[in-house]
C-alpha cells in the first residue's frame, strides 16, 4: 500500500530503498557531495509525518533519507529504544556505504531519542539535530503520570516482557562517562506537554550541544512555528560542523 504524503506529492523526485534488515525508506538525491539528512519520525508515526521538512532542505542542496523504523510495518513491536537505536545506526551506515557523503540525523520525539541513543551506543553520523527528544521513557512516564521518576524504577525490568525482548534504554546510561562525540543541536519547545521540556536542556548538557529553546511551542511544532527560521538554524548548524561543499 502506498504511504502518503510521500516526497513526490511535494514535488521531490525520490526512489524507494531499503536499509538495515529490509526496512523501508524514501531517498531524495541532493547536490553532488552534499550531506544526506536522515529524517527519523517519532513514536507512533511513520515517514509520512516528516516529509514536509524535505522541500526547503532540498532547495539548499541536501539529500534526504526518510526512514520507517521497524515497528511501523507491524512485523515487530516497539523495542523501547534499543532496537530503534540500532535501526537509526543502520540508516547512517546506508548513507555512508551507498552515497559516500556525510550523514546528518534530523529526528523527532521518539526518533530523536532513538537517534541520540544510537550515537551514545557508537553510531557516528556527521551531526545530529534532535527535535523534542527525551532522555528515556522513565522520564516521559513520570512526566505524563505526574509522579516522581523513582516510581518508574521497575519499567526497565518489566519492559522486555511486553515488547518481545526490547529494552527501555536511557541516553545518559548508554553514554556513561564517555563524551557524546557528535555535534548536536537540540530543539525544544517550552509548551511541550508530551515529554518533559526540561529534557531539552538536559540533552544539550549531555551532548555538549547547542540548544534552541522555543517559548510556548508544543511538541514537535518548532518547524510549524517558523519554518524559515527552523530551516535557517538547521542549515547554519550543519554548515558550521560539516563540510557541505
Amino acid at each position: 500500500m502506498r504511504q502518503t504524503p510521500d516526497p513526490g506529492s511535494l514535488g521531490l523526485a525520490f526512489e524507494n530503498v531499503t536499509y538495515g534488515d529490509g526496512l523501508q525508506a524514501w531517498y531524495v538525491a541532493g547536490e553532488a557531495g552534499r550531506p544526506v539528512i536522515v529524517v527519523v519520525h517519532g513514536y507512533g508515526g511513520n515517514r509520512t509525518a516528516t516529509v514536509e521538512v524535505g522541500p526547503p532542505l532540498h532547495r539548499l542542496g541536501y539529500g534526504l533519507l526518510f526512514v520507517d523504523l521497524g515497528y511501523v510495518s507491524g512485523a515487530r513491536r516497539y523495542g523501547g529504544g534499543q532496537r530503534e537505536a540500532d535501526e537509526v545506526a543502520d540508516a547512517v551506515r546506508w548513507v555512508d556505504e551507498t552515497r559516500h557523503v556525510p550523514a546528518v540525523l534530523l529526528s523527532f520525539s521518539g526518533g530523536a531519542f532513538a537517534s541520540l541513543a544510537a550515537v551514545a551506543r557508537g553510531a557516528r553520523p556527521a551531526a545530529i539535530v534532535a527535535d523534542s527528544g527525551f532522555v528515556g521513557f522513565r522520564s516521559v512516564v513520570a512526566f505524563r503520570a505526574h509522579v516522581p521518576r523513582v516510581v518508574t524504577g521497575l519499567l526497565p525490568v518489566l519492559y522486555p516482557f511486553v515488547s518481545g525482548g526490547g529494552h527501555a534504554i536511557d541516553v545518559a546510561r548508554e553514554l556513561g562517562d564517555r563524551p557524546f562525540g557528535v555535534p548536536a543541536f537540540v530543539i525544544q519547545g517550552t509548551g511541550d506537554r508530551t515529554i518533559p521540556p526540561a529534557d531539552g536542556p538536559r540533552l544539550a548538557r549531555l551532548t555538549g550541544g547547542r540548544l534552541w529553546l522555543l517559548p510556548g511551542v508544543a511538541h514537535t511544532k518548532a518547524f510549524d512555528a517558523d519554518r524559515a527560521e527552523y530551516v535557517h538554524r538547521v542549515d547554519e548548524f550543519v554548515r558550521s560542523v560539516v563540510a557541505v561543499g
